[in-house]
């Protein structure tokens, strides 16, 4: 599984990289997977991603991008059924297209949750949007997830938040963001979670840049997001990217 991963992600960057002007290629390692709340990991694990954007369409149509992420299971310690560890448990496809609207950033796209080591793959459409609060760094966004197919078929995920951006140093990036989210699913309905990041980015050339952070997730309704599910609540991530 691991080689045919590697190779399709290979073939992916192969392709796009002639057609595309900006690909960005990055791999995170995290102190646990946490996916809207939820604890499906809380080993260490390994989360690679790829980027393709910037397409010859015409600036005055928008623009698409195309990806693909993967979460891969170095220690799995919260799952106790034998399952070897060592295997991509998750691995995403996505596209979406960002619309030509001046007044805010607006994008829309379709996300394929896939599971390599078995299960219905899930389907997502969303819809963002975003707009900079003056010009200090600040920055809101309202993000819309609805399920088209698998376990989360007919499900909302409504997420807004607001994030904070600033340059340290010509190389030193840091940023802060807080987010919530509310699930409506059938007759569970509420807010099922809330974070709070830090982050910090250092560009070592004009391709390469490291990064670090920390996440806290806070369970904000036990009816939505039940104790079973709910068990990290601060991860922390270290990253590696190229942009070329």
């Amino acid at each position: 599984m691991k080689k045919s991963i590697v190779m399709m992600t290979v073939a992916v960057a192969s392709a796009v990289s002639v057609q595309a002007a900006d690909v960005s290629a990055y791999v995170d390692f995290a102190s646990a997977y946490v996916f809207r709340g939820v604890t499906l990991n809380n080993g260490l694990v390994m989360q690679p991603g790829l980027e393709a954007s910037g397409f010859a369409v015409p600036e005055e149509y928008g623009s698409v991008a195309v990806g693909i992420w993967g979460n891969y299971d170095i220690n799995n310690i919260r799952d106790n059924t034998g399952k070897e560890t060592g295997d991509f448990s998750r691995i995403d496809y996505y596209v979406s297209y960002s619309l030509p609207v001046d007044a805010m950033d607006v994008s829309v796209g379709y996300i394929e949750y896939t599971y390599p080591n078995g299960g219905t793959s899930d389907k997502e459409l969303n819809l963002t949007l975003g707009s900079a609060l003056g010009t200090n760094g600040l920055y809101a966004s309202f993000g819309i997830n609805y399920g088209v197919g698998g376990e989360i078929d007919d499900t909302w995920y409504i997420q807004p938040a607001l994030s904070y951006e600033t340059d340290i140093s010509d190389a030193l990036f840091a940023s802060a963001g807080v987010s919530v989210g509310y699930v409506v699913d059938g007759d569970t309905t509420g807010f099922n979670d809330a974070t709070a990041s830090l982050g910090l980015d250092y560009a070592l050339n004009d391709n390469w840049s490291v990064s670090a952070g920390l996440t806290y997730i806070a369970q904000l309704d036990e009816a939505v997001l039940n104790d079973d599910d709910y068990d990290v609540a601060v991860v922390g991530t270290v990253g590696v990217g190229c942009d070329f």
